[in-house]
């Protein structure tokens, strides 16, 4: 019995060759821009900077490939507290994620020009996000600016719907949570901008 087990181990290689060497024919890696709306929850202090992203991916199969991003948020949003004269600019320094994908292409029930496809994706991973903080503290003397800088690493996970076109340009929207954790939360909405390579 196990040897047809080894047997069929040593076969199925060759089953699955033709597919993908097909496939890799295609136009499988891809580079994206992104301009994201960023949700931060920090110590129950909700704001939402802005941000912008690159992301740099490859399908080894059309279902399933890697996908690495790096991304800002440039634009701080600030958290004034009542009934005080002091404030907090909340941005977010970095963004980092290795991210495992999954993708199911589906032809449009309606025909769409220029369209080759559209897909439905999901993503799951590790994200390192370090989120800046400027606090603005005034009295009587003056003001003050204090920065804290503070760096988390956990599991990312997101999903998002696509169309590529027949230009091997695509286009995405996708929401991904990159930090869940007890004081810090980080997710996005993100649109976002595909060429095939």
């Amino acid at each position: 019995m196990r040897y047809w087990m080894l047997f069929g181990l040593l076969f199925s290689p060759a089953l699955w060759a033709d597919p993908v060497a097909h496939y890799q024919d295609q136009r499988s890696a891809y580079v994206a821009g992104n301009l994201m709306h960023l949700n931060l929850d920090y110590d129950s202090r909700e704001v939402t900077p802005t941000g912008v992203g690159l992301r740099l991916g490859g399908m080894i199969n059309p279902y399933w490939g890697v996908e690495l991003r790096a991304a800002t948020g440039p634009s701080p949003d600030t958290y004034r507290s009542e009934n005080s004269r002091n404030k907090v600019d909340y941005s977010v320094d970095h963004v980092g994620a290795l991210l495992a994908t999954g993708r199911f292409p589906f032809k449009s029930p309606v025909k769409l020009p220029y369209v080759e496809n559209l897909f439905v994706q999901g993503f799951a991973g590790i994200a390192d996000v370090k989120v800046k903080t400027v606090t603005r503290k005034c009295n009587a003397l003056g003001c003050r600016d204090d920065t804290a800088r503070n760096d988390d690493t956990s599991l990312a996970f997101g999903a998002g719907v696509g169309l590529r076109t027949e230009f091997n340009l695509g286009l995405t929207l996708e929401y991904m949570q990159y930090i869940d954790e007890e004081y810090l939360t980080v997710t996005g909405i993100e649109g976002g901008l595909e060429w095939y390579f």
